[in-house]
């Protein structure tokens, strides 16, 4: 029996995974705005192709998602992570010394995407979602933060390490440094369980439903409306944010900014994100997750809306800061409502499946700012859509307003 004045085994497990979260998608989602220059000045190729290595491994992801998803759920995830990072780590390493773009591409699609996804975020709330029920909407929150964390603190770093040995040696450092960390962490921390450490009586986990026998199969994830309402609105929000944060830096350049005055507007929209996190977490404990979700929409309106009417240094940081409120509040809200909507024991199956259209969504997105750019030497008719979207989105979530959500 544990002590009560003892911490909860699952908040070590929590800051273990969000770690390993941090990194990858610091190296990921919020470090590919930093290779579009140097690539485009390497390879002399054009902007939404410079932009495509971020939306290979997406392409990827969206693929095994629900594959790696699935093994979550039957797998140990100690020996999954370590796996995982080893094959990410590997890839990142392998760019840095080939000069083939078709060779980098292949390795983005398939052993990095493996790697990306039993590694970040999808590890990540699976683990939350089993060792928390009373706090989960806080635990979600706070797990959420590690994808904002990437920003804020892998983001700075590999600007500076680019910025003094070039992008090659820079990455192969990054491959090396996440590759330790994650493996170490993975083996001396991570548990899959609260039965594990015999705290499968604990209060933080009462109240949690039963695991079930038969876990449901992909038709019936995707006939649900409580997979398609939280669904459709992260991978919007998400899909949306990835696009900005690809194009915060060369859109800043082009107003006239600095380069590193306009990365610090990707850290500025993880800072946001990272706040917004942990207040949405606190209150879906406390109000209709549904509501949540609406406004996170509002959100990324909003955002839009001052990119379309207002190209300025202050408009360009207000619009990332905004987008980061909004990723922040939706991430854990519809993480929070796929755990709800079908229990621990099936989480990582059916969230495999919304990172897949997350994924899909990402890559349409910042494909076709890039196309934007390419034809028009502008990025305003890309806002204007993206606003478009999120309006429509918006819409379609209050007309599909749940009966009942937890």
């Amino acid at each position: 029996m544990q002590a009560s004045s003892k911490i909860y085994y699952g908040w070590y497990v929590l800051a273990a995974s969000a770690m390993c979260e941090l990194l990858v998608m610091g190296a990921t989602a919020y470090a590919a705005g930093l290779f579009v220059l140097p690539l485009q000045a390497e390879f002399h190729i054009s902007r939404a192709d410079a932009n495509s290595s971020i939306l290979i491994l997406y392409l990827g992801g969206a693929l095994v998602s629900p594959l790696v998803g699935k093994a979550l759920d039957r797998f140990p995830i100690r020996l999954l992570v370590p796996a995982g990072v080893l094959l990410f780590s590997g890839t990142l390493a392998f760019i840095a010394a080939t000069d083939s773009l078709l060779a980098m591409a292949v390795a983005l699609l398939i052993p990095a995407a493996i790697g990306f996804m039993a590694t970040g975020p999808l590890t990540t709330s699976t683990l939350t979602t089993r060792w928390f029920h009373r706090r989960r909407g806080l635990a979600l929150g706070i797990a959420a933060i590690a994808t904002s964390g990437g920003g804020l603190l892998v983001v700075p770093l590999l600007s500076r390490a680019i910025a003094a040995y070039g992008w090659r040696a820079g990455l192969f450092y990054e491959a090396i440094a996440i590759a330790a960390i994650v493996i170490a962490l993975a083996l001396l921390v991570l548990r899959d369980k609260p039965a594990d450490m015999g705290l499968e009586g604990h209060p933080e986990i009462q109240g949690g439903a039963a695991p079930i026998a038969i876990r449901p199969r992909w038709t019936e994830i995707l006939g649900r409306r409580t997979f398609w309402i939280p669904t459709l609105a992260l991978a919007t929000i998400s899909g949306t944010c990835q696009a900005v944060v690809v194009t915060l830096v060369p859109y800043g350049v082009q107003l006239g900014i600095p380069v590193t005055t306009a990365a610090l507007f990707i850290s500025a929209f993880a800072l946001c994100a990272a706040v917004t996190k942990i207040a949405a977490g606190l209150l879906a404990d406390r109000i209709n997750q549904y509501f949540l979700l609406l406004a996170a929409l509002l959100f990324m309106v909003a955002a839009q809306l001052l990119l379309c009417l207002v190209p300025s240094q202050g408009a360009l940081l207000a619009a990332g800061c905004l987008s980061g409120i909004s990723l922040g509040c939706a991430l854990p809200t519809a993480a929070g409502m796929i755990a709800a909507g079908f229990g621990a024991s099936a989480f990582g199956a059916a969230m495999g499946w919304t990172y897949a259209f997350t994924q899909l969504l990402a890559i349409i997105a910042t494909r076709f700012i890039g196309f934007v750019y390419d034809s028009s030497h502008g990025y305003m008719a890309g806002f204007a859509t993206f606003l478009t979207l999120s309006a429509a989105v918006f819409l379609a979530t209050l007309l599909m307003a749940p009966r009942k959500t937890a």
